[in-house]
Order: C-alpha cells, then structure tokens, then sequence
C-alpha cells in the first residue's frame, strides 16, 4: 500500500467512470469527516498526473433540479433554483 494519494491516483484510474470523494473515503476506509481532505488531495493529484502525461478530469456537480452545473468541486446550493439536491463532482483519470 503507498501514501494516500497514490491510491487515490490508484482507485482513479481503475474507475473509468470516475468517483465522488465521498465514495473515495468508503473504499479507502478514511472516515466521512476527514472528506474535505479528499478534496484537498484532489489539486496535489491534478498536478502530479499532469507530470506523468495524464489529465484528472472533473465532472461537475450538478443540480438534480434544474441542471445548473457548477465551476467548483464542491457545492451545496443551486444559485439558479436554491435547490440543495446536489448531484457530487465525480473525478476520474484519462
């Protein structure tokens, strides 16, 4: 087993259709609290795949409501409906 970003880079690349950081913590076993660290590792992993000729892709989240996509990994209301049904960023590999 290696540091915790290479096996986020590990889990990343062998989910072709990309993984929340919620669902990034259960597989890895870290606990729902220490999430907001996922995401924290997320712009480290960004730049080393880069370096390795890979691209971390992020599928945005999206409002289930009304379709509003955010910039941002991390959203908790829809600016456009005030919607909280918050469909999670999703990363993947490629």
């Amino acid at each position: 087993m290696g540091t915790l970003r290479e096996e986020i880079i590990r889990l990343l690349a062998e989910h072709r259709e990309g993984l929340t950081a919620k669902e990034i913590c259960q597989l890895l076993g870290i606990e729902p609290e220490r999430e907001k660290e996922v995401y924290s590792h997320i712009e480290a992993i960004a730049r080393i795949v880069r370096r390795k000729g890979m691209r971390l892709l992020m599928l945005p989240p999206r409002c289930r409501q009304c379709g509003f996509e955010f910039e941002k990994p991390k959203a908790s209301r829809c600016p456009k409906c005030k919607s909280e049904r918050i469909e999670p960023a999703r990363f993947k590999i490629d």
